[in-house]
């Protein structure tokens, strides 16, 4: 009776519809909000049924023994294509409760992959996984998929992939298009997150042996598998199934995002997507759909069919949101796949027209769903309301910048400069990753164009910590000077120089010898000595530096720089900026917060000597020695206490953030108060000709994590602009009040005197499920940055954070 009644069903539809299925009246305005609203409708209703996903499954009229309702299992590929969706769709959503049901997914099934070892459908869940890995840096998202992709490297299988052939190993690699959405993006995803291009390189060599096998050159689309060589539609062309070509389409949206923009092999990837997109606007019916068999007479195929189109509308929505297709010439393609994608969504928010599972073209139903096409239209939903929301953006002049990623897997800690330079119009970028090879890296942004050029390591396994960051000088012939060192690990610095007009390149690695551990680098150059500084923590584990006359080919012999005071073995944490012409100025502490309730101090350091910020002598540093924190101005007394515990700081505790001097020569200092694990404070610290004005500015929340109470998310000050202040906080800057638990970034342009209750502060970010922390800024006359760590942070040793930050 069941299949009768749908089989009256769809000779109702045929004759009175055309095949359109028109639940509901559809408005005639296409919004971003419209499409938001609508996607949301379909998320919704698919996770409110989705323990009952059999009872609305799509089933042939005549199925297979295999067809049945039972509930897939959670890993099987049906369910890794939905939560694919999901995770596009949950990026845009403004909801987390679609990030917590795909977590309640992974933690229910220990974040594993599914049976079959080497099966690319079983390894589908892993695109989800990873995602939430790069969010959330809990190492049970990323172990598994990484332990058993290791195992198959090291044992793959290579045998042919001809479907019919005896002893095939068709289904132990790729021997069908749509394993080319199943497991490429989980390779490529794991590479990016690791940063091992074994993974890269295996994905590469697979993915070929399938293009070389399927793929036609003279139709631009891909045979399901071999076995349709020599199958033909009933117009005589070959049968390219829809579906199984938008498999293939929306992985490449899904994995090029992940791919290295100096990786070699990219071109090819993104010249495939180009030739499939243009042969895929060229087979569009008039009602916006594809036809299930792709070049067959349209007049055969007079059903609609959504999976395939979804997939289509995804990938095309993709490209044009990423520059690589031209607007104008598809988006018409795009907004018209979407319009008949809306028009197969009932009143409830059911998603029909879905074709059951299959390998070729076939049937669809109104009132019938897969969980496979609810994935590929939340990825399509998510894709085309991003298009429609620029645009509506750009229209708005008022409109905040967007939040861009510069660099991945990036991590930086505050003690080195600059850390990040605008050099030639990219954005140059210092990081450690936190985990995988754990390198020294150099990421390039291209601040024009908006775009990520690359990322080469500088050295790698560098030991997964954020203080061994990279600092930058630019050199006179447009090369760059990379110093960085371990932390306090070694007794020697590394040092590398770039090509002039290609900052991911760089030439071998130099070393310099000290007699001590050596730790956080800072390169400044003053013109009137022409001399670069290279200003560390070294001698005594004191404040040092080394000076080169060669724009760092060679340097000089270390000079003990600051003096620490405090008994046992400490030392003053600075922070430095330079006018660059003849000072460096020092902000700085007399020790480290955990172990003494710090000042904040100020000196001047020019021709030899040091120096008040009213001009006023201290002491020269080759006659008299290295400077005293006693010495020095005292911008801020701190409570002097003493140790009390390795999860609290020492009573009124100060601690130094960031440093600027402004067009006068007048220094601005920004610090944190420690008063409590729960209760820190930003100040502003500027000379104003005459006197300090010393006063707090905004709440800083809490401490990042337990063993150092007194790291805040940071206060950072412009070095064009002093009043422009940014920080990153876990409560309200001006009262207090929590935000939910995540650090986020404010602005503010903060007047002489103003304190916390006057200033009015602008939210950046409102991002619920990472940290956004440690900005700086960097100014240029064309592109000004400002750029911070956002990820997961839960020690030095233990983050994974990405460099992201807006372009103004």
């Amino acid at each position: 009776m069941r299949f009768l009644a749908r089989a009256l069903s769809l000779c109702t539809l045929l004759l009175a519809a055309g095949c359109q299925h028109t639940a509901e009246p559809r408005s005639p305005e296409l919004t971003s909000e419209s499409v938001k609203n609508l996607t949301q409708k379909v998320a919704d209703w698919q996770i409110e049924h989705f323990e009952e996903q059999g009872k609305y499954r799509a089933l042939p009229q005549d199925p297979p023994d295999w067809a049945n309702r039972e509930q897939y299992h959670d890993l099987e590929w049906h369910n890794g294509a939905l939560y694919a969706g999901m995770n596009q769709w949950r990026k845009i959503a403004d909801d987390p409760k679609y990030t917590e049901w795909l977590k309640m997914i992974g933690e229910r099934n220990d974040w594993a992959l599914h049976r079959r070892p080497y099966h690319a459908d079983d390894h589908v869940v892993g695109q989800f996984y990873l995602a939430l890995y790069e969010d959330f840096n809990d190492p049970a998202m990323l172990n598994p998929v990484r332990s058993q992709f290791d195992w198959i490297l090291e044992n793959p299988k290579t045998g042919t992939l001809d479907w019919n052939a005896e002893n095939t190993h068709a289904h132990e690699r790729w021997g069908w298009c749509d394993a080319l959405f199943m497991a490429p993006p989980v390779w490529a995803r794991l590479a990016k997150v690791t940063g091992e291009e074994k993974y890269l390189d295996f994905m590469h060599q697979e993915y070929l042996a399938t293009y070389d096998l399927l793929w036609s050159e003279e139709d631009q689309l891909f045979f399901r598998d071999s076995s349709f060589f020599d199958q033909r539609e009933k117009n005589g062309e070959n049968i390219y199934w829809s579906r199984g070509n938008g498999w293939v389409f929306a992985g490449l949206a899904l994995m090029i995002p992940d791919l290295p923009r100096d990786w070699e092999q990219r071109d090819f990837y993104l010249e495939l997507y180009k030739k499939m997109a243009r042969k895929i606007r060229s087979v569009q019916r008039d009602d916006g759909t594809w036809s299930m068999g792709l070049l067959g007479d349209p007049a055969q195929y007079p059903i609609k069919e959504t999976s395939g189109t979804a997939f289509f509308t995804f990938g095309l929505a993709w490209g044009i949101n990423e520059g690589i297709l031209d607007r104008d010439t598809y988006e018409p393609v795009v907004l018209n796949a979407w319009q008949a994608l809306a028009d197969a969504v009932t009143d409830e928010g059911l998603l029909g027209h879905v074709q059951p599972v299959g390998a070729a073209p076939g049937e669809s139903f109104p009132d019938y769903t897969e969980v496979y096409g609810v994935g590929a239209f939340l990825a399509a939903g998510s894709e085309v309301y991003k298009l429609l929301e620029s645009q509506e953006t750009a229209n708005d002049q008022a409109a905040k910048p967007t939040v861009q990623t510069f660099m991945h897997n990036s991590g930086w800690c505050w003690f080195q400069d600059p850390r990040a330079i605008i050099h030639d119009g990219q954005l140059i970028i210092g990081g450690v990753a936190g985990n995988g090879i754990g390198d020294a890296a150099v990421g390039v942004y291209d601040l024009e164009n908006r775009v990520i050029l690359g990322r080469t390591s500088l050295h790698k396994h560098f030991d997964h910590d954020d203080h061994n960051t990279p600092a930058f000088f630019a050199r006179p012939d447009d090369s760059l000077l990379a110093v960085y060192a371990r932390h306090s690990t070694e007794n020697k610095h590394y040092y590398r120089f770039s090509d002039s007009d290609d900052y991911l390149s760089w030439g071998e690695e130099h070393t310099l010898e000290s007699g001590e551990p050596v730790t956080y680098m800072n390169l400044y150059a003053l013109a009137a000595e022409d001399t670069l500084y290279n200003f560390y923590r070294g001698i005594e584990w004191n404040p040092t530096f080394v000076t080169s006359n060669d724009e760092g080919a060679s340097w000089g012999d270390p000079v003990h720089f600051i003096k620490s005071e405090v008994e046992g073995r400490n030392r003053p944490y600075p922070r430095y900026a330079s006018n660059g012409q003849d000072t460096i100025a020092v902000s700085f502490t007399d020790a480290h917060p955990r172990v003494h309730g710090t000042s904040i101090y100020y000196a001047e350091f020019r021709n030899g000597s040091f120096y008040k910020a009213d001009g006023s002598f201290i002491k020269n540093l080759k006659r008299d020695g290295p400077l005293k924190p006693s010495e020095a101005e005292r911008i801020f007394e701190g409570g002097g206490g003493g140790f009390r515990g390795h999860e609290l700081s020492a009573h009124n505790s100060a601690w130094t953030s960031s440093i600027v001097l402004d067009e006068q020569g007048h220094p601005h200092i920004g610090y944190s108060l420690y008063l409590s694990n729960n209760d820190q404070r930003y100040r502003l610290a500027s000379w104003d000709g005459a006197q300090w004005i010393d006063r707090e500015v905004a709440h800083a929340g809490g401490r990042l994590y337990e063993r150092e109470a007194s790291y805040t998310g940071l206060i950072t000050l412009d070095p064009s602009d002093p009043n422009h202040v940014v920080i990153s906080t876990d409560v309200h800057p001006k009262t207090g009040e929590a935000l939910g638990g995540k650090h986020q970034i404010f602005r503010a342009h903060i007047g002489e005197g103003q304190k916390t209750a006057d200033i009015q502060w602008e939210q950046v970010t409102d991002d619920p499920a990472r940290h956004n922390i440690r900005p700086m800024i960097i100014p240029q006359e064309s592109h000004s940055v400002i750029a911070w760590q956002r990820g997961q942070y839960t020690t030095y040793t233990d983050y994974y954070l990405d460099t992201v930050g807006i372009v103004y």
